[in-house]
């Protein structure tokens, strides 16, 4: 089956769109049962004439959750994703403000176009809390903790590779970066013929995006806009990034000449001290160390 590419923002808000679809691939993510899943923020690629950048894509949801270990509870699940790396720190910005005001946990999901250290497609980091003296793991249920700390799950769409072992790994290799059939990499070749109905009903919407003209239009657009900026602005931030680069070797470098200095001072301190003590004049002191005549009486 040929479906479209869906870490392009244009195909996969479209399965968010879908509330099926969007409570499958949330719940298989987290392992557990989504009740409900209403809107919460949401924020789509938009194209910044000023200042030649695409905003970063998100579609946040507050949603009741069933889980095994935690029951039943309502929190705020925050889907990003992003082609780049330079994308990833404006996670961190997004984070910083969503933690002032939301009422709710947060649990963010992240769906990255490039690979981070870990050589695994997916993984999950929790927060853990622990006895600071015995560092012995504590359970904390308190609402506080939660409202401070987040659970973060990770999907490296370049790590992934077909597979049909489980729900999961089915979900996870609709997201892989292959068997493409345009050298865009707009559109690929699903080959594997999925048991559950769930993924089907993904694959279905992935198709339409694929062959429907005014969905096509959508994904072009994006396309169009990715190429602008690259052409525009690509060969610019590279340069600001090289430049930052050598600025901060540059910069540490002087530190350790600054260290090396320092060390070099105090030794001449040392040996003004000696000196000072068996009676050799202040002035003769600074020629020999470098120190001024004051530095020298005040040891």
């Amino acid at each position: 089956m040929i479906i479209a590419n869906p870490i392009y923002d244009a195909v996969f808000k479209r399965l968010l769109e879908n509330d099926g679809a969007a409570k499958f691939l949330i719940g298989t993510i987290l392992d557990c049962n989504i009740i409900s899943l209403e809107p919460y923020i949401q924020e789509r690629t938009k194209f910044d004439e000023m200042t030649g950048r695409l905003t970063l894509y998100r579609k946040d949801f507050s949603a009741t959750i069933e889980s095994k270990d935690e029951g039943v509870k309502r929190v705020i699940i925050e889907l990003q994703k992003a082609k780049q790396l330079s994308d990833i720190y404006r996670f961190r910005e997004y984070l910083g403000g969503e933690y002032a005001n939301s009422k709710f946990p947060i649990i963010a999901i992240y769906i990255l176009g490039f690979n981070l250290s870990v050589d695994v497609p997916a993984f999950a980091a929790y927060p853990e809390c622990k006895d600071l003296r015995t560092q012995e793991k504590l359970e904390v249920r308190d609402s506080f903790v939660e409202h401070l700390t987040h659970k973060s799950y990770f999907v490296q769409t370049r790590k992934i590779k077909q597979s049909l072992n489980t729900k999961l790994d089915m979900l996870l290799s609709i997201f892989g970066q292959e068997n493409f059939v345009s050298a865009d990499e707009t559109t690929k070749d699903f080959p594997i013929e999925p048991e559950y109905p769930e993924i089907k009903e993904l694959l279905g919407i992935l198709h339409y995006v694929a062959v429907n003209k005014q969905a096509r239009k959508e994904l072009d657009e994006e396309l169009y806009y990715q190429r602008y900026v690259e052409q525009t602005f690509g060969e610019k931030d590279r340069k600001i990034e090289e430049y930052k680069g050598k600025l901060e070797e540059q910069d540490k470098e002087l530190k350790e000449k600054g260290k090396e200095l320092e060390k070099a001072r105090q030794k001449n301190k040392n040996i003004a001290k000696e000196l000072k003590l068996d009676g050799m004049p202040v002035e003769k002191i600074s020629k020999l160390t470098g120190l001024t005549t004051k530095e020298i009486e005040s040891l």
